[in-house]
């Protein structure tokens, strides 16, 4: 009998030995002597048998877990709507140059597409990472967002085809577009404060700009600052996807990738076009229907910081409940709580702006109702997020694409009659039929456990 045959025989009977006697004594109770250990196994006497069996018997320690990823602090994704909102600050001296309607083309151009490819290059993104290609990730990343810039010079050079614009609306476009492709790649990585850094310049100039009342000299300065803003933000974007080293893992074939990325590419385009088929309308309108979305932006950090939230309790929730009922229904409460939470927190962002505009003699009904809108739309943003990290991009989608079409007739309805601002009740009573049917997609899937393992 060889040395690992013995070995074999052994186990069964001592998986766990203490120390080298006890698999001594083992040896000897299934009848192998001194004599036996000297003539098959060259051995000196059992214990020395004893000695080399035992490390074949004990189990190898298990592999070092790697260290838990640090917590990841609220403040980060809180401040994501602010850097949202800092580009805006550029976008009265844009306006001076280049006039309201091809200043707006080039707006919801540059926002729709950005928003609609950054969907689909982030999924990418994170299903690389899951994969445990960080690497590849990362440089896909930066790929894709060369890609968007493609994507946006052809369709600026199609609005001067339609519109005209000249060469301004084309800069501006893929200013735009560079501030998304740079953002997305640095929030991806949680540079925040990097993006934040860049971005100062801009924000600074067109501080100025207001202070001054608008001066027309100032429009170059807070021109080039805004276009170097971007070029840093890309510069920081370029150097923090250029990650050093080895992917270990099997990568999905890039067909896999850009089939799973369709149906979240799909979703964000049915937002897009959800929230600009109202807000476009009154962009160059009255102050307080222009600045209506305000609140959505700002809130949007705080609206991800709670889905984040959620997700981590749910974790806290798998461990103390009994059963999967008991953990349903506390998920469900779970996910009320923080639906409340964040509809809490743009509503106090919508009563600040409610209440400048009320100081300053701009509050009208309607504005007032399409801030509310907003707030309800931030809130079912929040229930899309959850909805699709627990497996219900498709239904997510569905509840988006029963919303829209109705909006759309309403609207159109309302325009054709006497009152003004019709579609602002419409676009209201749309946010809160979205919610509802996302709450209710969501009594399926939320309390799943295989979602939180």
């Amino acid at each position: 009998m060889t040395l690992e045959e013995l070995v074999g025989n052994i186990r069964p009977l001592l998986p766990d030995p203490v120390d080298e006697l006890q698999v001594a004594a083992m040896l000897e109770s299934q009848g192998v002597t001194d004599e036996a250990a000297v003539a098959e196994y060259g051995m000196a006497d059992v214990f020395e048998l004893a000695h080399h069996v035992y490390p074949l018997l004990t189990p190898a320690a298990p592999a070092a877990e790697p260290p838990p990823e640090p917590a990841r602090p609220w403040w980060a994704d809180v401040m994501h709507g602010l850097l949202y909102l800092m580009p805006s600050a550029v976008y009265p001296a844009v306006f001076a140059v280049l006039g309201g309607p091809d200043m707006l083309r080039g707006l919801v151009f540059a926002t729709t597409a950005g928003w609609v490819w950054g969907a689909g290059t982030s999924w990418i993104g994170h299903r690389l990472t899951g994969a445990g290609a960080t690497r590849l990730a990362a440089r896909t990343l930066v790929l894709l967002g060369g890609g968007g810039f493609v994507l946006a010079f052809a369709g600026a050079l199609l609005i001067l085809r339609w519109y005209g614009g000249g060469v301004e609306l084309v800069l501006f476009v893929l200013a735009q577009t560079g501030f998304q492709v740079a953002s997305g790649i640095l929030l991806f990585h949680r540079r925040e404060v990097l993006l934040l850094a860049a971005m100062l310049p801009a924000c600074l100039a067109g501080v100025m700009h207001l202070i001054s009342g608008y001066a027309e000299e100032m429009v170059p300065p807070v021109l080039v600052a805004g276009l170097l803003s971007v070029s840093l933000a890309l510069v920081a974007g370029y150097r923090t996807g250029r990650v050093r080293g080895n992917d270990p893992g099997k990568v999905p074939p890039a067909r896999v990738l850009a089939l799973g990325a369709l149906p979240s590419t799909v979703y964000a385009a049915l937002c897009a076009a959800f929230l600009l088929h109202t807000d476009v309308r009154y962009v160059m309108g009255p102050v307080d229907l222009a600045v209506g979305v305000t609140p959505l932006v700002v809130g949007m950090g705080a609206v991800e910081w709670r889905v984040h939230r959620l997700f981590d309790q749910a974790g806290a929730l798998l461990r103390r409940c009994a059963s999967p009922a008991l953990f349903d229904r506390a998920m469900w409460r779970l996910l009320l709580r923080e639906l409340a939470t964040c509809l809490l927190v743009l509503g106090a962002l919508a009563l600040v702006l409610l209440s400048a505009l009320r100081a300053g003699g701009v509050l009208t009904v309607h504005g007032a109702l399409l801030i509310d809108a907003h707030v309800l739309l931030g809130g079912a943003f929040f229930l899309g997020f959850v909805l699709i990290r627990t497996g219900g991009t498709g239904r997510a989608t569905a509840c988006l694409a029963l919303v829209l079409p109705v909006d759309v007739v309403l609207v159109e309805v309302t325009a054709a009659g006497p009152a003004r601002y019709g579609d602002v009740p419409v676009f209201l009573g749309c946010c809160a039929a979205l919610s509802i049917l996302l709450l209710t997609a969501l009594r399926r899937s939320v309390g799943q456990v295989r979602h939180y393992r």
